[in-house]
């Protein structure tokens, strides 16, 4: 390559223009470190190296202003300066491209790397029904009062006295095709033909006797009526239908405010059942409560656990009058058996009574 003089120009503008592209290799530098660079990566260093490169340059031409060159590079004459450049553009294309299909296979990684993990995170619905029993210390003397966590589906639950509904304040029952525990009340306790269609849709029913043209109803309030067929298939005596959760247009549903407040209103009406007509029923034993607000509604399950949980511990550790013996709460899946057990667990007025 032949040399002749070639002047570069204005240092100042030089110094101006290696400014602005080491400020843009920082931040480019600082772009590709972070984890959300994640695809673009390697893309974002090639144009790191590009701006150090061309700063390097600009740089040593504003230092070296007399420096003169030429050159000949694909038939074209250039500078020394405008050849460096050219070079340097040419080497940052060929590494671009290769750095492209380098950050195609991270994000392909990336990407099943997070399904995985997405996976792994998915509570897990528990198979195997199991029973973990805490006593209340300090029940106001009122003899062994326990609360428990009872795993897996509703559907196999049995032989406990009442189960409570997470309701909303308009009282109306789930389809029965919904996945909920509504849903499943409302299926479990019609009368069904041998092929499994609803004949007498006996717990809605009697629920909406109940609760006539009075909607909505108070949040938290707890409404009595008969199980259904449920009395027949899983020894439930009746259902405590709770307004645990009310409604918003195009927003959904979302737990009340006054949890606590419900859990207490449930175990009042379980301990003196009255029905809509004013039957008195025979106080029930045991109870179970679902998690109420903390699937469909959307609520924190860490909170929700812990505001049901301890407003029962409360309620059979200071009652003084008739209450059930035995409060229990589902856990459907393994996050929320590790919840509610971690809740129990901390709680200094229980002690653990093991598995039943």
């Amino acid at each position: 390559m032949k040399r002749r003089g070639l002047k570069w120009g204005s240092s100042l503008v030089v110094n101006i223009a290696a400014g602005i592209f080491l400020a843009l290799c920082l931040v480019g530098f600082w772009w590709a470190t972070r984890p959300s660079a994640t695809g673009i990566r390697h893309t974002l260093f090639v144009f790191v190296w590009l701006c150090a490169a061309l700063t390097a340059t600009l740089v040593t031409f504003s230092a070296f202003p007399a420096t003169t060159s030429d050159g000949t590079l694909f038939g074209v004459t250039l500078g020394g300066a405008g050849a460096f450049v050219i070079l340097v553009w040419t080497a940052a294309l060929r590494a671009g491209n290769r750095a492209a299909e380098r950050d195609q296979r991270e994000a392909a990684a990336a990407r099943k790397a997070g399904k995985t993990e997405k996976a792994a995170a998915k509570p897990v619905p528990l198979e195997r029904q199991e029973t973990h029993w805490y006593r209340v210390r300090n029940s106001a003397g009122q003899g062994r009062r326990l609360i428990g966590i009872v795993t897996g589906d509703i559907r196999r639950v049995h032989d406990i006295d009442a189960w409570v509904n997470s309701e909303n304040t308009d009282m109306m029952m789930a389809r029965i095709h919904d996945f909920s525990t509504s849903g499943i009340i409302r299926y479990e306790g019609a009368a069904r033909d041998s092929t499994g269609r609803v004949l007498a849709d006996l717990v809605a029913d009697d629920l909406a006797l109940a609760v006539r043209d009075r909607r909505p109803v108070t949040p938290g309030i707890a409404i009595v009526t008969s199980a259904g067929e449920l009395t027949r298939s899983h020894g439930v005596k009746f259902v405590i239908h709770m307004a645990a959760v009310e409604g918003e247009p195009g927003e959904g549903y979302r737990p009340i405010r006054d949890l606590d407040g419900a859990v207490v209103r449930g175990l009042t009406a379980a301990a003196n059942p009255v029905r809509h007509d004013g039957t008195r029923l025979e106080p029930a034993a045991s109870v179970l409560f679902p998690l109420i607000g903390a699937g469909s509604a959307g609520g924190d399950l860490e909170a929700i656990a812990r505001t049901l949980l301890l407003a029962a511990v409360d309620y059979l550790a200071r009652s003084a009058g008739p209450a059930p013996e035995r409060v229990l709460f589902l856990a459907y899946t393994d996050r929320e058996l590790a919840v509610c057990r971690t809740t129990l667990d901390s709680c200094p007025g229980l002690n653990p009574q093991g598995r039943g």
